[in-house]
């Protein structure tokens, strides 16, 4: 929806019925915190782009109230731009200038990015992420080695935990007290991940400590970004049953086939109504409920992924199913041009 305030040209498009917390949590696990009061819409929550020009203290005086991404590439950044005054703001607040503006970005702009006219853009500084806090990239932008960075404090007791970013990382911090398995998909009851030293970016994980821990029961470890390209984060779902969330998460209905990870850290369990999920976690979205839990197998150097999808185990290793890009199973004649997903591929129907 569009809404005249002066000279800004507000853009709210707010989301679905899913909204926010920790750790992939079913009622009952751990770290749920509330959602965003029912606000529903679009998937571009939290979005403000202004179109008019403004001056310095004008852009100053925003109000950026829920806002977590604010563009400027509609306007010619005015010099001697400052801090903004409204606050509290959100601690991964993204800003978007113009390429040609990026010498007048203020150092107290701390996460912003450069974008030209063909959609070429770049993060300008180094910054780091704040877990728990609502994220929304609209845009995908370039990154240096090192130069965007994010910190879990995991629980060290052993158990899973799960983990979705952005971007392409190396573990720096923590290394050899934790262990990490990258999702590969689902085989009956049980969701198969393999031994990862990398995350990548965009894809469903968990994490566990290994070893000795700290004192207060808790494992700080830290991702720092290989040069790659930060993806937009738009959507809830990844690819086939995986979903990653960036934002404020809960479950509306208890009749949805969402499963969260549970407090024990050990299965990813139904979730029902109001069951919540923070930025930086991950879910499963199934096509039809596959029982109330399922169990996590991790696999050490596994060989093969397994494909992302959910068979008929009374019809397993006929006809392969197909899903679209949603992750819901796809029946009838697909339209042409669609992209649909089979054994782990993106197919194009012709």
């Amino acid at each position: 929806m569009l809404r005249h305030f002066g000279t800004l040209f507000l853009l709210f498009c707010l989301c679905a019925a899913l909204q926010a917390t920790d750790g992939g949590s079913a009622k009952g696990s751990r770290g749920s915190v509330s959602g965003d009061g029912g606000l529903t819409g679009t998937e571009w929550t939290g979005y403000l782009k202004i179109s008019e020009p403004l001056t310095a203290d004008e852009l100053a005086t925003i109000d950026l109230g829920g806002v977590t991404c604010l563009d400027l590439t509609g306007i010619s950044l005015p010099e001697g731009a400052t801090a903004f005054r409204h606050t509290p703001t959100e601690p991964n607040l993204l800003i978007y200038v113009r390429s040609e503006d990026a010498s007048r970005v203020p150092e107290a702009w701390q996460f912003t990015v450069a974008r030209a006219g063909n959609g070429e853009a770049r993060l300008l500084h180094s910054f780091e992420l704040t877990d728990g806090a609502p994220l929304f990239i609209p845009f995908p932008f370039a990154v240096s080695t090192g130069q965007l960075r994010y910190t879990q404090r995991l629980i060290a007791d052993g158990n899973w935990q799960t983990l979705c970013l952005p971007f392409d990382a190396d573990a720096v911090e923590g290394q050899g007290l934790f262990e990490a398995g990258k999702a590969l998909g689902m085989d009956g009851a049980a969701l198969a991940f393999g031994e990862t030293e990398t995350i990548a970016g965009g894809a469903a994980h968990i994490l566990r400590t290994v070893g000795t821990a700290s004192t207060d029961g808790r494992l700080t470890v830290t991702f720092s970004s290989r040069a790659c390209t930060v993806a937009s984060t738009l959507g809830y779902l990844y690819q086939g049953i995986w979903g990653t969330n960036y934002r404020q998460m809960a479950v509306a209905d208890e009749n949805e086939s969402i499963y969260l990870l549970t407090a024990d850290g050990s299965t990813f369990a139904h979730a029902a109504a109001g069951s919540t999920l923070a930025p930086f976690r991950c879910y499963l979205s199934l096509f039809e409920p596959a029982g109330p839990q399922l169990i996590i197998r991790f696999e050490r150097n596994a060989a093969a992924a397994l494909p992302p999808a959910i068979y008929n185990k009374e019809n397993h290793g006929a006809v392969q199913p197909i899903y679209d890009l949603a992750g819901r199973r796809r029946t009838g004649t697909a339209r042409r041009g669609e992209i649909l997903i089979m054994k782990n591929m993106k197919l194009v129907n012709k």
